[in-house]
């Protein structure tokens, strides 16, 4: 149910039940926002009465959450620079205000339960938290864990994890779920998704997830290596560019694409669909994405983002290279012959490209969301508060 769409801060009553509160906080990218919105499907489908509330920054999160259908609410918060510098103490001083609005806004929703899927967006509402002594429960995407959820590690009741090695670091209130999905990311149909993007029956379609966060290198190479793949109807490639990078992308394809159907969107809604339509992925190493593509068991070549904070998306691909499921490329690799002949040994080796399915699937966990929305009825359980 998604009860919690209004702003004021009365107790709605289910039935004979009170729901469970809950707040969810985090955002600034897309892979702190996704997980939070596969946590909300799933609390929103046990059997528990559930009020969900989402608590993010200006950040993409406040077009994104309500887009789908949750409440949102904005409070000041700021990325932190790694330099000392001027916007560090401005950083510190939003953080602060920030912290102030979560706390007047925790005191009059009054959940029971703060998840904090991580990002500078969940710093103040897991300060407000903690401050009050509203129970926490940690969902960490990433292999090298986020400065914000490292901090509320220490006050969390409990903590979700994407692998056994970062469970194994956070101690006993660790679990490694996985990364939580969304529902509409799995279980696509091949069918639909190709009449929807205008695919057509061809032996290999390969995906391309770009995006606003630091995907241009990504999204150029891809374009620059179409000559270079096989004429006929062999390849087709449905790509996903990010709506900053629609427009560039469509004009220089337009000069390159005439032995290769290429379909360009600026953001895909029904993902299940597109997965469902493809036989091979290519992507950044964001692990709500990969997270995605393991669920749906597809093979991916992978070129981590190489800014990533403390080099998390290296980590990310290196769990899928060890397992089989992916080929890497180094961003600073990064070329139309590296990728192009990337594609081609997938493409030429059927045997490998199902290997690389299977390893795919072996590391899918698309019950995650299901075990974290379990942790966090448990903690509500339990919590005072």
């Amino acid at each position: 149910m998604r009860s919690a769409r209004g702003m004021s801060g009365a107790v709605v009553s289910h039935g004979a039940r009170t729901a469970v509160r809950v707040v969810i906080c985090g955002g600034g990218t897309g892979g702190h926002i996704y997980p939070g919105l596969a946590i909300a499907e799933a609390l929103a489908a046990s059997r528990t009465p559930v009020d969900v509330l989402f608590v993010g920054s200006d950040g993409p999160e406040r077009q994104i959450v309500p887009r789908a259908g949750w409440a949102f609410r904005p409070v000041a918060s700021r990325k932190w620079p790694r330099r000392l510098t001027w916007t560090l103490l401005q950083a510190v001083w939003l953080t602060a205000v920030g912290t102030g609005q979560a706390l007047r806004l925790l005191m009059q929703w009054r959940p029971k339960v703060v998840v904090s899927t991580g990002g500078y967006a969940a710093a103040p509402v897991g300060a407000a938290a903690a401050l009050l002594g509203v129970a926490i429960v940690v969902q960490e995407q990433n292999l090298a864990i986020g400065v914000a959820n490292r901090v509320l590690a220490r006050w969390a009741r409990a903590i979700s994890v994407s692998h056994d090695r970062v469970a194994r670091a956070l101690g006993p209130r660790a679990v490694a779920t996985g990364v939580p999905v969304r529902r509409g990311a799995v279980r696509g149909d091949r069918t639909r998704g190709r009449r929807a993007f205008g695919l057509q029956d061809r032996p290999l379609t390969i995906l391309v997830l770009g995006g606003s966060q630091g995907a241009r290198s990504l999204n150029a190479a891809v374009v620059d290596m179409v000559p270079a793949l096989p004429s006929g109807a062999e390849v087709q490639i449905l790509h996903q560019t990010g709506q900053e990078h629609e427009a560039w992308v469509r004009a220089r394809i337009a000069t390159r694409s005439e032995s290769v159907h290429y379909v360009v969107v600026p953001y895909i809604e029904t993902m299940a669909d597109a997965y469902a339509c493809a036989d091979l992925v290519i992507c950044r190493a964001g692990a709500a994405t990969l997270a995605e593509v393991t669920a749906n068991g597809l093979p991916v070549i992978v070129v981590p983002y190489p800014l990533a904070a403390d080099g998390h998306q290296d980590l990310n691909a290196q769990v899928l290279e060890e397992a089989g499921a992916a080929m890497v490329i180094r961003d600073h690799d990064l070329s139309t012959a590296r990728l192009a002949g990337a594609i081609a040994a997938v493409r030429a080796d059927p045997s490998r490209r199902r290997a690389m399915a299977e390893a795919s699937r072996k590391l899918g966990r698309p019950q995650a969301a299901e075990q974290v929305a379990e942790m966090i009825l448990k903690t509500a359980g339990g919590n005072g508060a």
